[in-house]
C-alpha cells in the first residue's frame, strides 16, 4: 500500500508546489513508484513536470466530478517512476459542484483506494 504525503497550507508562496515536485522527483529517482496528484487549479505542479495543461484530456477535476476513473487521468511523466494526475483551471469550479454531490466529498480516499497498490508514494 502506498504512503500518502500531503503538501498543504492556506498561504500562497510558501513552497508547496516546489517542494512537492522536487520531493516527488527525488523519491522516484530512488526507484520508488510515485503518483503526484495536482489539486491546485493553477496546475503549476502539472506544468512543472513538463506537461502542457491545454493538451490534457482528464484531470483531477474529472475524477472529482465522476467524469472519469482516476486510472484514466494518470499520466506518466518523462521522469522514470513518476506519474501525475494533472490539474487545470477547471478545478476551481469543483467546490461549487461538490456541494451538490455529497457522495464525492471523500473522493480522494475512494479514488486512491483503487490504485494504492500500484505506487509506493
Amino acid at each position: 500500500m502506498a504512503k500518502v504525503v500531503s503538501f498543504s497550507n492556506q498561504k500562497g508562496g510558501v513552497g508547496k508546489t516546489t517542494s512537492c515536485v522536487n520531493i516527488s522527483a527525488q523519491i522516484a529517482n530512488k526507484g520508488k513508484k510515485v503518483l503526484m496528484i495536482d489539486m491546485d487549479p493553477q496546475g503549476n505542479a502539472t506544468s512543472g513536470l513538463g506537461l502542457q495543461k491545454s493538451k490534457i484530456k482528464n484531470t483531477t477535476y474529472d475524477v472529482i466530478i465522476g467524469r472519469c476513473d482516476i486510472s484514466e487521468a494518470i499520466i506518466k511523466t518523462r521522469f522514470k517512476n513518476l506519474s501525475v494526475v494533472p490539474a487545470n483551471i477547471e478545478l476551481a469550479g469543483a467546490e461549487i459542484e461538490l456541494q451538490e454531490l455529497d457522495e464525492n466529498l471523500n473522493f480522494t480516499k475512494i479514488a486512491l483506494d483503487s490504485i494504492k497498490d500500484d505506487y509506493d508514494y
